[in-house]
């Protein structure tokens, strides 16, 4: 396994790997930038500047494109970041060299479906299960006073962990390097685009639906039946609520208004409809 990782790093001119390593360690803030409205997105593209500085050295418009697309929102598992930042960068040096049509929405729909299926992944994998292993490992010595038990624990989950960001990165850019330039002219990255757009959608649908609490409290009495008026737009789309907050809230956003702004606006009208009784 090493090997074949080795051979894939030698595949990157030396000059590239410097850079990429700035990259790698720059990543490792991601998380100490998150916010409401982009998350990790910031972070993101903080540890791109680098590499987007070295392929758009001669075009500092570009640049800034490339850097305003890499600080798109974002959030995943933090051990597969790197790795998808990789990918994302080999298509950026792709763009210099050749323009790829529609760079902001490809490079936004690759992000946007790795993060999902990979932030499940991170999860599952090394929060439900390694970092259960590993305590199980540990505790004993723990609980019995051991100094070994933390340190054991730590280094057990941790050098997995730098290990599949520090590779990550190198194999997301060889990947990346390797089978962007094919996927455009096939084709396929445009459909992968698409899918991953769609899939995104969906995501934001159904999450919208059981993250966002919006429902009305609004109950009278019409010819001696119960008339609840949530139920009745339960019974017109269920969601719709929740839904039409996020879009107007999108809207805003589109239309230049900042994040805080809609926040505020959030806040205020929670506070209203819930003093009037008419939100719950």
């Amino acid at each position: 396994m090493a090997k074949k990782m080795k051979a894939k790093n030698n595949n990157i001119a030396p000059e590239e790997k410097k850079i990429l390593k700035k990259v790698f360690w720059r990543s490792l803030t991601q998380s100490a930038e998150m916010n409401y409205v982009k998350m990790q997105g910031i972070g993101y593209g903080f540890a791109s500047i680098p590499f987007l500085k070295h392929i758009y050295k001669d075009n500092k418009e570009e640049y800034y494109k490339a850097l305003e697309r890499s600080s798109s929102y974002f959030n995943t598992y933090p051990g597969f970041v790197p790795f998808i930042m990789g990918v994302t960068l080999s298509m950026e040096k792709e763009n210099s060299v050749k323009k790829i049509d529609n760079m902001d929405e490809t490079v936004n729909g690759i992000k946007v479906g790795l993060m999902g299926p990979l932030a499940g992944l991170g999860d599952s994998f090394f929060m439900g299960t390694l970092r259960v292993i590993v305590t199980g490992i540990s505790l004993s010595l723990a609980t019995a006073g051991n100094i070994l038990g933390p340190i054991l624990f730590f280094l057990l989950f941790h050098i997995p962990f730098f290990f599949v960001r520090y590779f990550g990165t190198f194999i997301g850019y060889s990947v990346g390097a390797t089978y962007i330039k094919t996927a455009t002219e096939s084709g396929l990255l445009k459909a992968v685009t698409k899918g991953a757009t769609i899939l995104g959608l969906i995501m934001v649908g159904a999450m919208t639906f059981l993250n966002v609490p919006f429902t009305l409290g609004f109950t009278t009495t019409i010819s001696g039946q119960e008339f609840v008026l949530q139920d009745i737009l339960d019974k017109i789309m269920k969601g719709i609520l929740p839904l039409s907050l996020v879009w107007y809230c999108t809207h805003l956003l589109r239309k230049g208004k900042s994040g805080n702004f809609v926040l505020m606006i959030i806040v205020v009208l929670s506070a209203i409809l819930a003093v009037l009784g008419i939100a719950v």
